[in-house]
């Protein structure tokens, strides 16, 4: 996956550039609740980390990918913002310590791999965040259209369905299997979503997704 991300980003520079109204939505939870350190969690080239910092969160960008980190540092840096810090990180074996984070949001990544690695990654998560802690993320789920496109590699895992994706595992969900997933943390809220979005082509996308809010 590493080399997955690392050649789209290297190749295709900023793919991902408009702000997603529901990493808008995490950032308000985040401040109602007064959190303070928040983990973009797969921050790609920083689109929501700079949602994020400039909000007045601390922010720790971490990503997979060198040059998504790097490009992230830019953009942050060209703000003029300075609340950032920055790491390369493997989402399911998180090098951070337990019960240090307010709150992370990962938005379009969680569902990047294989059901038992997307099972350690929530596991993370939960691990480093504090006591009342939130967790906001979203998976594509199996009424998506390009669910069963491209091989199957696992169960409900494919690769080679999402143009511009087609070395990166996708699992598709619902939402019983989300509230399996999530049955660790206190509090659990799952939300259907569509985004609907235009590419750098301006190619028309959408995708059926569910959102996790979960709290620790």
């Amino acid at each position: 996956m590493n080399g997955s991300w690392e050649k789209i980003y290297t190749k295709h520079g900023r793919v991902q550039i408009d702000v997603l109204d529901t990493a808008i939505q995490a950032a308000d939870i985040f401040c109602k609740n007064g959190f303070k350190n928040i983990l973009d969690l797969g921050c790609g080239t920083g689109r929501h980390t700079l949602l994020l910092a400039d909000r007045g969160f601390n922010v720790h960008a971490c990503d997979i990918s060198e040059t998504g980190i790097k490009m992230t540092r830019e953009l942050i840096e060209n703000s003029g913002l300075s609340n950032v810090s920055y790491c390369i990180q493997d989402m399911y074996n998180l090098n951070l310590d337990s019960d240090s984070l307010d709150g992370i949001l990962c938005i379009w990544v969680q569902g990047h791999g294989l059901r038992e690695e997307i099972a350690k990654g929530i596991r993370e998560a939960y691990r480093v965040l504090i006591k009342g802690g939130i967790f906001y993320t979203d998976f594509v789920t199996t009424d998506d259209l390009t669910y069963g496109i491209g091989s199957e590699i696992a169960p409900h895992t494919f690769v080679g369905g999402r143009t511009g994706e087609e070395g990166i595992p996708h699992y598709y969900t619902t939402v019983e299997e989300l509230k399996a997933l999530f049955d660790i943390f206190d509090e659990v809220k799952i939300e259907n979503k569509i985004y609907r979005f235009n590419d750098n082509e301006g190619n028309a996308h959408e995708i059926i997704a569910a959102v996790v809010i979960a709290k620790k």
